[in-house]
């Protein structure tokens, strides 16, 4: 990213990092996730090659890879969530991995949890 705060390319960035803030501020959820320590994540993913969470945000994933609630809209188009990585939502019909190992701490709500 370019220190060039007038740059197409750091304004980009800005308006997704004020959108990102905003959809999850006013989403709240306090106490809808309880997530694992770092320290448990690292043994996940030495232990037993952990390097997926599948209910993650774009601002507490731990892994490089990540599914969120959003992530691509009915079009394909890339949500905001997708501009930091996410790789949709963990129910899309395209989020279809044939291998690996996943981190799973789905919100502990009734809709994600039935």
């Amino acid at each position: 990213l370019t220190e060039d705060v007038d740059s197409d390319e750091y304004q980009k960035f800005a308006c997704a990092v004020f959108a990102l803030l905003m959809r999850y501020e006013s989403l709240g959820g306090a106490g809808y996730q309880s997530a694992l320590a770092e320290d448990a994540f690292d043994v996940l993913n030495e232990k037993l090659g952990v390097s997926c969470e599948c209910f993650a945000s774009p601002l507490n994933a731990r892994y490089g890879q990540f599914c969120s609630q959003f992530g691509f809209d009915e079009d394909r188009a890339p949500d905001v969530d997708a501009f930091f990585g996410s790789l949709g939502s963990f129910f899309s019909d395209d989020f279809a991995p044939k291998r690996g190992s996943f981190e799973m701490n789905p919100p502990f709500v009734p809709e994600t949890m039935s």
